[in-house]
């Protein structure tokens, strides 16, 4: 009879049993106990650390206990609640803080290309203001010149069109000025005293 109660224990477990092999991941507790079994019943053969990977063998659908297998090769049963498929957050932290920080470098990085470039472009500006206010300078002095060309140019050719008129001017000048030193002369010899002629006595 007992034999029987056996045999039909062991089939309703074995039944009661899906075998299937999955990666999990001990869930966000401290840690897990782990039984020789599939419920608390059993004894407590061990524990697994948060994030422990597991290989899942059987599962138990009456208690919901999954019989895992560890890295170490450690084999035993564990609640299928306290398993998950992602790894938790307690482990996945690190990674999360090291994306973090080198999306915090990469963005100062940039910050500080971007300030390199902005001062590599005041520079530039300052260099163009610089060069436009030479330039500004250089065309007032060109104007200047060329307005004092231009009225150069103007005296040049006022002069060019009086030289005639200054000329027949002189000539007139010159002429009159000869006449009235012949008319002077012409006034003053008569008056002059004249010399008297000797009389020759031999």
């Amino acid at each position: 009879m007992k034999i029987i109660k056996y045999l039909l224990t062991s089939l309703l477990l074995t039944l009661s049993v899906n075998s299937f092999a999955e990666t999990r991941y001990v869930s966000d507790e401290v840690y897990i106990y782990i039984h020789s079994g599939p419920s608390l019943e059993y004894r407590i053969i061990g524990t697994l650390k948060v994030g422990t990977e597991v290989e899942t063998l059987k599962y138990n659908k009456s208690t919901k206990f999954m019989q895992v297998k560890a890295s170490t090769g450690k084999v035993g049963w564990m609640k299928a609640s306290e398993l998950q498929e992602n790894l938790p957050a307690k482990n996945l932290l690190p990674t999360v803080q090291k994306e973090l920080d080198e999306a915090l470098q990469a963005l100062e990085n940039i910050s500080a290309e971007n300030d390199l470039k902005l001062s590599e472009k005041e520079v530039v500006l300052q260099e163009q203001i610089s060069l436009v206010a030479e330039l500004k300078a250089e065309t007032d002095r060109l104007n200047n010149d060329v307005i004092d060309l231009k009225s150069r140019k103007l005296e040049l050719e006022l002069w060019q069109e009086t030289k005639e008129s200054r000329e027949k001017m002189n000539w007139m000048l010159d002429g009159g000025g000869f006449l009235l030193l012949g008319l002077l002369i012409g006034l003053i010899i008569p008056f002059l005293p004249r010399r008297k002629k000797r009389t020759n006595n031999w």
